[in-house]
Order: structure tokens, then sequence, then C-alpha cells
């Protein structure tokens, strides 16, 4: 994009790296991903498993997190300072990741 009139242009997009990452998420709340990709802005994840995985911070819970279902993902604008956990009612399921920075 050129400047226009000495003005640098201002947009959401990613300039840096993209990463992608797996994660097996357990019934303890579990770093998504365990680490962060540098200079992070924004991060999907999807629950590539068979049972619901629920989303929130170091204390989540079945109780209180964000669910997601089998097949479902969720986008956020994070940066790397910003740690996401997941967690699950039994057992373990597969959590891809994809950040960008």
């Amino acid at each position: 994009m050129a400047l226009t009139k000495n003005r640098l242009p201002v947009g959401d997009w990613l300039t840096g790296a993209i990463k992608p990452n797996q994660v097996n998420v357990g019934t303890t709340p579990t770093p998504l991903p365990t680490t962060a990709l540098n200079h992070r802005r924004s991060i999907i994840v999807y629950n590539n498993g068979s049972n619901t995985v629920y989303l929130g911070d170091a204390n989540v819970t079945v109780g209180n997190g964000l669910p997601m279902p089998p097949g479902g993902s969720y986008s956020f604008k994070l940066d790397v300072g910003v740690v996401l956990y997941g967690v699950v009612a039994s057992g373990t399921e597969d959590v891809r990741i994809l950040e960008g920075s």
C-alpha cells in the first residue's frame, strides 16, 4: 500500500509469521499453545477431537469455560502476553492452533 499525503497506512493484517501447533488438552487447564509465537497478534483454535473443549483462563473448568464443540473453532486477537487455556471433562482431546504475528 502506498503512502498517501505522508500518512502511513493503518490496518489489521499480519506482517510477521504464521505458526501452526497441536496440543493435547486434558482434564487440567492446558495452555494453548504451550509457548506463544513472538509478537503474536492473533490466534485460531480448532477442536480436532471428538468431545467439547472448554476455553478460558488458567482457572477454566467445564463449568465456566467457553465451549468449543468437536469441529468447532474460535479466533481471537491476542497479544503474546495473554495465555488461552483449554480443558476437557475426561480424557484428552486434540486441539490445533494457528498463530499469526
